[in-house]
This record gives structure tokens, sequence and C-alpha cells, in this order.
């Protein structure tokens, strides 16, 4: 008697957090059902789990219209090679974020008979809103990690699961604020303010240089400020510490160690996306910035349409935090919020109470293992598969 045939998943991330949401995501699978056999495109999270890395995505995680060109070619590559494993035999498409590249994947899936799953949705409620229409006639079911997802496609006749966010399963580890202060040799008792500038090097040289400059004005009316700095794990802190120069305050730059750093932090800087909810989580009162180049800015705004930037406001449904983008982000503005943050307490409650908001809407920890099951379920309705 022939061996039963063992599903074949095809997963595809194309930048780091599609790659750590990718891992915890084929964990879950793996767990639920051993007899997967997952391929794909990621990296270093989704190897760990158990995926087989036909292509490593270290060279497809770009971030603007500009650079995009420069890497061309290889997105062309790993486009044709996604295409040859799709044609060797697979039973499930699962795709992560990276929507430009994983959209026209998606049609060529569905050309051939490939049924396809995708798992946190592009920002179609941010810009490019016909992409909904494009995901109707492509995908078969979305898994999407924010509440307000769900009805948009919905809408469109799209099969939607709202699975919570992964940020719930990340480890956040108690610290004790005094103690963490003292390793880092920052004084336990100082008012400490954490800096977030991004996770790519454009994001640090944007950035970086602003939110230090605010700090070493906010220093002259309040002595024995501190900085701590976490640096991501995609940066190098070698670079980091040079964008920075050379500063008067007292700094600590820590890899890693993020809800640490948020644990010891009376306020925090923090650039727009994922990293304001990390912030909300953590419940530190913050400001948000973000800067682009004057080209790409201009485009933004003529395609974007948000009344916030900020993922923390954007999910409160309300300006929870306040937003600095381009000219604004200068650092007298940034220094004034900051300066308005510690010193009024009434302010730094409401914001507390509004970051609460936040952290109730994102769902519950477990979408990991809920993305899973959804995926799981589909593979003997499309395949008659176990």
């Amino acid at each position: 008697m022939p061996k039963p045939k063992r599903p074949r998943l095809m997963m595809v991330a194309g930048e780091a957090s599609g790659d750590l949401h990718g891992g915890a995501l084929a964990a879950a699978l793996l767990t639920r059902n051993p007899a997967l056999r997952i391929i794909g495109f990621g990296g270093a999270a989704m190897r760990r789990a158990g995926v087989e890395i036909k292509f490593d995505i270290a060279h497809l995680g770009i971030v603007g219209i500009f650079e995009l060109l420069f890497h061309l070619k290889a997105i062309l590559s790993a486009y044709k090679m996604a295409r040859s494993l799709l044609a060797s035999g697979i039973d499930l498409l699962i795709l992560i974020d990276y929507p430009d590249f994983n959209l026209r994947l998606a049609q060529a899936a569905k050309r051939i008979g490939i049924p396809v799953v995708y798992y946190i949705s592009p920002q179609v409620w941010a810009w490019r809103t016909g992409r909904v229409r494009k995901i109707a006639r492509c995908v078969d079911r979305m898994l999407v990690i924010f509440p307000f997802e769900r009805p948009l496609y919905e809408a469109a006749g799209v099969p939607c699961d709202f699975v919570g966010h992964p940020l719930l399963d990340e480890p956040r580890p108690g610290v004790e604020r005094r103690v963490y202060l003292q390793s880092k040799g920052l004084n336990p008792e100082g008012v400490t303010v954490a800096l977030l500038p991004g996770s790519r090097n454009r994001e640090i040289v944007m950035h970086l240089p602003v939110m230090l400059a605010a700090m070493e004005q906010l220093a002259q009316t309040l002595p024995g400020l501190q900085l701590l700095v976490p640096v991501a794990p995609s940066l190098s802190m070698e670079r980091v510490r040079q964008v920075a120069g050379p500063r008067t305050l007292p700094i600590q730059w820590v890899e890693g160690e993020l809800y640490e750093v948020l644990g010891s932090a009376d306020a925090a800087v923090v650039k727009s996306g994922t990293a304001t909810l990390q912030v909300a989580l953590a419940g530190v009162p913050m400001v948000v910035i973000y800067k682009l180049s004057a080209i790409t800015h201009w485009i933004a705004r003529r395609l974007v349409r948000l009344n916030a930037i900020g993922l923390v406001n954007i999910v409160a449904g309300e300006r929870v935090a306040p937003e600095l983008i381009q000219s604004e982000a200068s650092a007298d503005r940034i220094r004034a919020e900051v300066a308005h943050l510690l010193q009024d307490a009434v302010a730094r409650d409401i914001m507390k109470q509004g970051l609460q908001r936040v952290a109730s809407r994102l769902g519950s920890s477990g979408a990991a293992r809920r993305a899973a099951d959804a995926i799981c379920a589909m593979l003997p309705a499309k395949r008659g598969l176990a």
C-alpha cells in the first residue's frame, strides 16, 4: 500500500519581519501536523522552524521607490524561482505581507489551481485600496492581524479571519527598572528616554540624528537626562554609532532587549511603524516621528488616505500619541513634545489609558496558532489532504 502523500506547502516572506512571523507560523503548523513539508522564501527564523529555504530573502528587504530599481534584478530572479517552485507541485501557497511581490505570485498560483492563503494583509486601508479587488480574485483566505481589516475584506467577498497580532506572542520579560539602568551604567534615578529610530539603515540616517539633537536640547532644561537606544538585529552597531556621531549625553546602545529598554524608560521617541505598537504594549508614553526623502514624501502624500500614520493611532481610531511628520519632525518640536510628556502627569496618564485601549484591540496571544488552524483546515477542503 503506497504511503499517504505528505502535504507540501510553500511559504513566502520578503523581509525580516515576515521571516519572524513565518517562523512562528511554520512552527505552529508543524506542531499541529508534523507530516507537513514546508518549502519557501525566508530567512533564519523560518529555517529554524523547519522550513526548507529555497531562496534567502536577505536581499529583498527594500524600502522606498528608488531603492526598488537598484534591486530589480534580484527581485526578478526570485520571482522566476518562485514560479518554478509552484510548478513543481504545491498543495497550498502561504504568503506573508510583501504585497507587490506576493500578489503577483498569488495570481500565478491561481492560474494553475493552487489555493492561496495570505497572512498579514497589505495595507489596503492606507493606500491603493483598489488592491482589495485584486486580492478577491487571487486569494482564497485572508488571515489579518488588525480587527478593522476584516470588514474591508468581507465587504469585497474575501473569506477572512482576524487571528490577533503576532506581537502579543513576543516575550516581554519583566524588568526591575533600577537594576536594569544600573546594569547599563546609567543613573537608576535618572529621567530616561528610549529612542527607536528604525530597523533599516536609511531610517537610522533619517531619524537618529534629529532624535539625538532634540534630546541634547532637552538636557539643557532637564539635567540628568539619559538615553537608551535599542539597536535592531538587522543593523550594524558600528554603523548606528557612526551615524549618531559624538554626543555629550549619557547614552547606552543596546543590542536587542527592546522590552527591557521600554520597561526602564519614562518616555520614547519612535519611528512610525510596528515599533509604535511594541511601545504601546509596554505602556510607555511616546512621540511618533517619520521622515522621508522629499520626493518620496511628495508621492506618499498623494497616495496615502489616512488621517494618521502611526499604527498606534490607526488602531486606536484616534490621536493617542503625537505625530511629527517630515518638516514637523524637527529637533525643537520633538524636544517640546517629549518635555510635555515628562512634565505633565495628566497628559501622561491620558496617553497611558489610550495605550491600554490599543493593546486591548490587538486581540489575544496565539496569532500563529490560530493562523495554523485556519490553514490546516483548508487542506482537506481543497486537496483532500489530512
